[in-house]
């Protein structure tokens, strides 16, 4: 749960929205920041892809100053951060980061009426993925037991230059050699390696690489919930959609074929009498094969997730609000709407909103259920 105090802002009808750009260079040093002359855009985030967020900004450009050049802060390789939050009281400021973001393709509008220059906001997943950077110069070999972490540092620091991560441990170790040739992309080794161990790859919202293992059932039945909602303040509406179709109860990961002959093989069910449990409506059973995952541990640990993202899909809500530039995906909220049957723990999948001074912002929201 957020401060009281920034709650009460955030609440406050005596408040206005703001939106801050600092201008980075390609080392992420600010070199300028700007607020009056962002006149419009959009910002959306996804927590389902590696490459979470985007953004576009139009900008005033009466004088000029934004028109790219070598000499502009619009220019190719610089980055830029965004900020979004709320003046208050007398001219104070509650801001919260909303990504660091690469500077893509501008586009420059000249008129008698308009002067403006629209920029694209690129989440640095773009410099693993070879959108931008990202392809391997020459062959890299990661050797067999080579420590995953180890492995995931050498591919950010070693090939990328990046100096911002955040690397949890994980002293699992590669179960065989992997070799990419050059021109594969940093970003399939780091997926490659992330479903061998369940772990989240991505950028952050104050620009860190990101690899975490992934949470589990009991991480977010023990989280807080971050904001409560009703239909009263914020909360404007909600669409509730279930989506029974896709349901699955019974999850079997099927893993390494050993030398021996011994499969790596791992179940995860919804044994809890909940109601998508097997005994309520049945068994629903989905097979995944992976054959790069190594030991019975880890089979199980993906089965578990896999289990837990095809629970959570059952119920999809889109909550609809005045702005609270507090979330992130991945934040839990507790949303109560008895109209619509709305009521529980929700976590927070895609968010999306204009950056205008009466926007809305939109939540994509899935519930969260108990399966053990």
């Amino acid at each position: 749960m957020i401060p009281q105090w920034q709650q009460d802002i955030i609440n406050s009808n005596i408040r206005k929205h703001i939106y801050v750009i600092e201008w980075l260079s390609p080392e992420e040093n600010v070199i300028g920041e700007m607020t009056l002359d962002v006149i419009g855009g959009n910002v959306n985030f996804d927590s389902q892809n590696s490459n979470r967020r985007s953004c576009n900004i139009s900008l005033k450009n009466l004088n000029g100053k934004y028109t790219p050049s070598p000499q502009s802060k619009v220019w190719i390789n610089n980055k830029f951060s965004l900020k979004s939050g709320y003046e208050y009281g007398d001219g104070q400021r509650l801001l919260y980061n909303q990504g660091v973001y690469v500077l893509g393709n501008p586009s420059i509008l000249s008129s008698p009426t308009q002067k403006e220059v629209s920029i694209q906001g690129l989440d640095k997943w773009v410099l693993l993925d070879g959108t931008i950077q990202g392809k391997l110069k020459k062959k890299l070999i990661l050797e067999v037991d080579l420590r995953v972490d180890t492995a995931i540092k050498i591919l950010i620091q070693e090939n990328v230059g990046e100096n911002k991560f955040i690397i949890d441990d994980c002293d699992t170790l590669l179960p065989y050699t992997i070799e990419k040739e050059a021109g594969s992309t940093i970003a399939d080794t780091i997926k490659e390696i992330s479903d061998i161990v369940s772990y989240e790859a991505f950028y952050n919202n104050e620009g860190y690489f990101v690899f975490r293992k992934a949470l589990k059932p009991s991480d977010y039945n023990s989280t807080a919930p971050s904001w409560k909602y009703t239909t009263e303040g914020l909360h404007l509406e909600s669409t509730r959609d279930l989506d029974w179709n896709n349901i699955r109860n019974s999850i079997k990961v099927t893993g390494m074929t050993k030398t021996d002959g011994i499969v790596i093989e791992a179940i995860a069910q919804d044994l809890t009498s909940s109601e998508f449990s097997i005994d309520k409506i049945g068994e629903r059973f989905e097979p995944v094969e992976d054959d790069n995952i190594p030991t019975v541990e880890l089979a199980q640990e993906r089965a578990d997730w896999e289990l837990l993202q095809k629970i959570m899909i059952s119920e999809n809500v889109n909550g609809r609000l005045i702005p609270n530039f507090s979330h992130i995906v991945g934040d839990i909220i507790e949303v109560t709407d008895s109209n619509s049957g709305i009521n529980g723990n929700y976590l927070i999948q895609t968010i999306d909103y204009s950056l205008e001074f009466n926007s809305v912002m939109n939540l994509g929201l899935w519930k969260l259920r108990d399966w053990g």
